[in-house]
């Protein structure tokens, strides 16, 4: 888990540990050049600060799977609305600034809580959008492993700003019925149907 500073990607590291126990103790906390040495990396930091954080790991990142969850939001009175970056959507503007990366979107409309709550599993579809169709088979296959959650490809990374541009709607479903309510699609094949 990486972070700009160290320390605080250790205070994050060490409150996971204590919140899953023995669950947690995989976690290793660096900073976000060391974070840029795993095999598959995901972008969870806020929107307006992405490009900033990925602009000084383009040669570490060269190459690998890298997962924006970014979703570009800002509040407009008491609602939560969506921006449209000059790029179209956030995962564009990561596969600009990644040029050799193998950029993919997915976990946009994932809630925060649930999500983090490992004992307990989400009952959602994943969208994941990508212009690298083996990065995206292989985002999708890893999302099929997580208990609860399907991975659904939703195309190229031109997809992307619809799949965004979605969050605050759920966001605004969940406030008002005071829930953690996800997407599940319908009427799609069974696994190993397809």
């Amino acid at each position: 888990m990486g972070s700009r500073a160290l320390e605080r990607a250790d205070e994050t590291v060490s409150a996971l540990r204590e919140r899953w126990g023995g669950r947690g103790l995989a976690l290793v906390a660096g900073d976000n050049e060391a974070a840029a040495g795993a095999d598959l990396v995901v972008l969870a930091t806020p929107w307006d600060g992405l490009l900033s954080t990925v602009a000084g790991l383009v040669d570490p990142l060269a190459g690998k799977i890298v997962i924006s969850m970014a979703n570009a939001l800002t509040k407009w009175g008491k609602d939560m609305v969506p921006l449209l970056p000059p790029t179209g959507s956030v995962a564009i503007a990561v596969a600009l600034a990644l040029p050799a990366s193998r950029v993919v979107g997915a976990f946009h409309h994932l809630p925060a809580g649930p999500w983090g709550d490992l004992d307990h599993n989400l009952d959602a579809d994943v969208l994941v959008c990508g212009d690298d169709r083996k990065a995206t088979t292989e985002v999708v296959g890893l999302i099929d492993r997580l208990p609860g959650l399907r991975g659904v490809d939703a195309g190229g990374l031109a997809s992307a700003l619809a799949i965004e541009a979605l969050t605050p709607a759920l966001l605004e479903v969940n406030r008002r019925y005071k829930t953690h309510a996800a997407i599940r699609l319908t009427g799609l094949p069974a696994r190993g149907d397809e």
